[in-house]
């Protein structure tokens, strides 16, 4: 607060002061300096949000974003072109009898070598169909990030609470599984996990656009994924390129309309 008397208080009488800017303090005519909070409304309150336990799950599974709200009905088969009914069949086999699955400790493998088939996309529709049926802890992640966070977690005991957490889920999609550098301790780490997680029977899915068979890790590592994951291959088709060209050519299309 600024003095005022002997300046504005001499110049001015009192009653021409807005009592909102001056105020006497300790016999002193002071101007009050500070912020104007400008009325913008009530404040309204709304009942609480509710959300389904499966979307709760899905908060906290790590899936990628653009795949939160993948599902089966988003899951167009018949776009490959080719039949495929099979693999159909197996990937709703694992919604509708994941307790099974879960069981037995076996996952899936979803593989295909063109880049953008669909791989992901279908691990994760999976995932969320599970977990709007099933009371169980899901976590994604990729195998370079599960490397860079195994790396982390030497020096940092949060990043290996974190790593602890994804290796413990129920279900855990390992994504892109085949891309990894060659190296012993990247063998030595993904051995353990994926031997641990057999022996308790928690269920993996893996993507790869590997084959099982060409996979060029430790053959144990190999020999696990074999014993416990079911095949599904998707045909050699560039969906996400393909939706690609789509969504872009609808979009030039309405910003052309717009600007003519």
């Amino acid at each position: 607060m600024k003095n005022l008397k002997g300046n504005l208080g001499n110049r001015l009488e009192k009653k021409e002061l807005s009592r909102e800017k001056v105020e006497l303090v300790d016999g002193n005519l002071c101007e009050l300096v500070g912020y104007e909070v400008k009325d913008y409304g009530f404040t309204e309150y709304v009942e609480n949000i509710e959300i389904s336990n499966g979307q709760f799950r899905r908060s906290r599974s790590m899936i990628p974003f653009k795949y939160l709200d993948a599902d089966m009905t988003k899951f167009k088969w018949d776009v490959y072109g080719c039949d495929i009914a099979l693999e159909k069949e197996k990937a709703e086999s694992f919604i509708t009898r994941f307790q099974e699955y879960q069981k037995c400790g076996k996952g899936l493998y979803i593989f295909s070598r063109t880049k953008g088939s669909g791989k992901t996309f279908l691990s994760c529709a999976l995932a969320n169909e599970v977990m709007e049926r099933q009371d169980i802890c899901v976590k994604f992640i990729s195998v370079p990030e599960l490397l860079e966070m195994t790396k982390k977690s030497y020096k940092d005991f949060a990043k290996e609470e974190d790593l602890e957490r994804v290796k413990g889920a129920d279900l855990l999609i390992l994504d892109d599984i085949g891309t990894e550098t060659k190296k012993e301790w990247v063998d030595t780490e993904l051995f353990r996990m994926i031997d641990n997680r057999n022996n308790s029977r928690k269920v993996t899915i893996f993507t790869s656009n590997v084959e099982m068979d060409n996979l060029k890790l430790d053959d144990r590592i190999v020999d696990r994924i074999f014993e416990t994951c079911i095949r599904i291959h998707l045909p050699e088709k560039p969906i996400r390129a393909m939706n690609a060209d789509k969504e872009n050519m609808k979009f030039m299309q309405k910003v052309l309309r717009t600007g003519t």
